[in-house]
Order: C-alpha cells, then structure tokens, then sequence
C-alpha cells in the first residue's frame, strides 16, 4: 500500500505540474489527455533505472538532459515552442519525483559527485494521500472545464499549505529536541512522519550504546 501511494503522487504530481505549465497553450480534448499522460511519464522516468541498481536519473545534474528530451517529444507533439516545453518538463521532473522522494525516503540529488543521501522526511502514507486527492480533484477540475477554475486554485493552495505546514512542523520539533538535547552532543536526531498527519516520531542517538525515541505533534514533543 506504501509503495502504491508513493508511485501514485509521483503519477498525480507530475500530471498536475505538466498541465498547469501547458494549460493555455492547449486547446483540444486530446491535447489534455497527451500533456496528463506525458506528465506521469516523466515524473516517473527516474525510477526506470533505478530497478536496474542505477540512481543517476535521480541527479540534479540530469534534468536539463530529461527535460530536454521530453521538451522535444512535447514541440513535437503539442506544437509548444521548445524552451518553454523544456522549462515545463524540468520543473516537472524536479517537482513530480525529486522534490518528493526528498520530502519522503530520501535521494542521492548531488550523485554522481557525492554518494550523500539527502531528505527532510514530511511525507508519510497519509500525507501522500491527502496530497494526492487534492492535486487529482485540480487536474480533475481543470481537464473538464479546460482551464483553472477558482476551485482548483483553491485545492492547489491547500496542497501547497499542507506541505509547507508539514514541513514547518518538522523543523520546530526538530529544533526543540536540538535545543533538549545539545549538552549530549548527539550523533544526530531524525524526525519522520507517524502514520496521522502533523505526527512524527524521532530518534536520537547520542552514542553507539544510546538511542533515545520518542513522539512528536504538531509543534511540540509529546513524550
């Protein structure tokens, strides 16, 4: 079930992203459909590698090339001139599969030149959900009425909020164990999402023998 929601906002994010960019250049039923389809193609092409133990399309340094492969496919296709059909696929890219897999597991953004791994861990399986039905219900709305309606500016809004509440979350409860902690110089502190949304759980390891967890809400330390 993890693995689907995960793949899912991936599918719905760069949907989304795509046919926000492309949205007034298109005019014909079709024109959505292929812009939709294309979206979920390209926030999911990191990934087709990564089943054969490469994660090098998950590098910063490989959007521009991506992005220019799409953004032809994209001139040719939707007759949108190929700069902005590159800038579409890129921030496509970057938000429908970078962006979120360093919300979520983490990801190697600086590969191949540091092995690294970087996250700033918000998006549990319910968050991804919430997220996923807000952003499905805008691309929902605006395919139907063939451009953005107040009501999908809205639902994108919230998904927006929901993500920088999240993140504002983690950071104040991040920062309060710092400060709980710092006369123990921990080795590190990880805060990732719980299963209900603005819940986190932690670790804090302050040596080899000492793991400290416990729970977090909203922005205080519950225990």
């Amino acid at each position: 079930m993890q693995m689907f929601l995960h793949m899912a906002i991936h599918l719905i994010t760069g949907g989304t992203i795509l046919l926000l960019f492309l949205n007034k250049r298109l005019s014909l039923t079709k024109d959505y459909i292929i812009t939709i389809v294309l979206g979920c193609i390209i926030a999911i092409t990191p990934d087709i590698t990564k089943y054969f133990g490469d994660i090098l399309l998950h590098s910063l340094a490989m959007v521009p090339l991506i992005g220019a492969a799409y953004g032809w496919i994209i001139y040719r296709t939707l007759n949108v001139r190929f700069f902005w059909a590159w800038i579409s696929t890129m921030a496509t890219l970057f938000i429908g599969h970078l962006l979120i897999d360093f919300l979520g597991n983490g990801i190697n953004l600086f590969y191949p030149f540091t092995n690294q791994e970087q996250n700033f861990a918000i998006l549990g399986s319910n968050n991804e959900l919430i997220i996923s039905a807000l952003l499905a219900l805008a691309t929902a709305i605006t395919f139907i009425y063939k451009k953005v309606k107040p009501l999908a500016t809205v639902l994108l809004v919230l998904a927006a909020s929901f993500v920088v509440s999240l993140g504002i979350s983690n950071a104040i409860i991040s920062y309060s164990l710092q400060q709980s902690y710092s006369y123990n110089d921990p080795q590190y502190i990880i805060v990732y999402p719980d299963n209900t949304p603005f819940h986190w759980d932690y670790y804090i390891r302050i040596d080899e023998l000492t793991i400290i967890s416990g729970k977090g809400s909203y922005f205080t330390v519950t225990k």
